[in-house]
């Protein structure tokens, strides 16, 4: 989309946490209690923080935690998240920007369902409040090529008068690139008793 900003999807206020620390913690170690399966070190948590999408909890394995030996150090492996909302619990990639990477807004879309924002119609909007309707309708084809003057018309227009997009429209804008998934779900909804 030319020189916008990737799209944001910030939480609801309707999605506070309801889900408590103790309850997070409760859930990872239950996760934890059957990792030692086929020779693998037993794993404990080392660190609990809140986080905006819930709980992330990081492990290590209780040698290593005991020794603070680097042989005795389980690698490769990135932190648990407990969904703050309902309680399931992830596993994310040990690589990632855990507080501020891309993949908050892919998990705010696949798993609590919200749609990501259009930066898109938030520069139009920002060019209609400053009366430059005319420039409003070349940023969309200059971001949109594949809408056309009069696809182009009706998304300022819409913009312009705070409703949806239509959906033939919709369809026809630039979508976010597909990136990688860099976390997995371990399990379903754990909602606290």
């Amino acid at each position: 989309m030319g020189t916008h900003s990737r799209p944001t999807c910030e939480p609801l206020p309707s999605l506070v946490a309801k889900v408590s620390k103790a309850w997070a913690v409760e859930v990872v170690e239950r996760h934890l209690a059957g990792w030692p399966a086929g020779g693998q070190p037993r794993m404990v948590i080392t660190d609990v923080s809140p986080h905006r999408l819930g709980w992330v909890i990081s492990s290590q394995s209780e040698r290593y935690v005991r020794t603070r030996e680097f042989i005795d150090m389980v690698v490769g492996h990135g932190p648990f998240l407990v969904d703050g909302v309902d309680g399931s619990l992830h596993m994310v990639h040990g690589t990632v920007d855990v507080e501020n990477g891309e993949w908050i807004e892919d998990y705010l879309e696949q798993v609590r369902g919200l749609e990501r924002g259009d930066p898109l119609r938030s520069r139009i909007t920002e060019l209609l409040d400053c009366g430059q309707r005319l420039d409003a309708l070349r940023f969309v084809r200059a971001s949109a090529p594949d809408l056309g003057a009069q696809g182009a018309k009706e998304y300022v227009e819409a913009a312009a008068a705070g409703a949806p997009v239509p959906e033939h429209v919709r369809v026809r804008l630039p979508q976010p690139p597909v990136r990688r998934r860099v976390w997995w779900p371990l399990s379903d909804p754990n909602p606290e008793p």
